[in-house]
């Protein structure tokens, strides 16, 4: 009688100790990150209200590489909603600078500042 109660407890035991020594633990972590950029651009063309696809210059650039929501370097602004950090505003062309890019019988945009996030999905495992 005494061999039946103790079957059940060394089956357990075995079981548990089967399971514990068979397991393998993998960790995998996301490190998170973006580059955020200023970009000031202005548009070309013979007729920009008509012209389908103008011609696009790009002018001074500024940008910030974020990783998991650490302020990196340079930033100046955020964290913003989605937890990123921007850097200094670029310096915006001087009407100088976008005349000096004109071709013949051509016409330009104002200035327009292009605000970019580019995330870049990491994963490694630890």
């Amino acid at each position: 009688m005494q061999k039946l109660k103790i079957l059940p407890l060394i089956i357990t035991a075995l079981t548990a100790l089967t399971l514990t020594s068979c397991s393998t633990t993998t960790t995998e972590q996301y490190e998170a990150t973006a580059l955020t950029s200023y970009t000031w651009l202005v548009l070309y063309a013979n007729n920009l209200t008509s012209q389908p696809q103008p011609r696009i210059e790009t002018f001074a650039n500024t940008s910030v590489v974020n990783r998991n929501g650490v302020k990196p370097p340079g930033a100046v602004v955020g964290p913003d909603d989605r937890g990123l950090w921007w850097p200094t505003l670029p310096p915006r062309p001087s009407v100088d600078e976008v005349e000096q890019r004109k071709k013949s019988l051509e016409e330009a945009s104002k200035p327009e500042l292009i605000k970019n996030v580019k995330y870049f999905p990491d994963l490694w495992s630890g």
